[in-house]
């Protein structure tokens, strides 16, 4: 069911509405274990060898590529 354009936010009203809230946010430093969190490599350095140690698949047999050749 569509809302009525009176309860309705303007473009405009959205616009203000994101800066206060970015405004406010940019007030207070981000938590220490927050930032620390998202300084973290999203992906350790591992190399495919060592994922597939990790895994526990046996590099020595060949690894089965699923049809797919590269």
């Amino acid at each position: 069911m569509k809302r009525s354009t009176d309860r309705r936010w303007s473009p405009a009203e959205i616009r203000q509405n994101q800066k206060e809230h970015y405004a406010g946010m940019a007030e207070h430093p981000p938590d220490r274990k927050a930032s620390a969190d998202f300084h973290r490599p999203a992906y350790p350095n591992y190399t495919v060898e060592d994922a597939l140690k990790k895994w526990g698949v046996d590099t020595r047999k060949g690894v089965d590529a699923g049809g797919v050749e590269h």
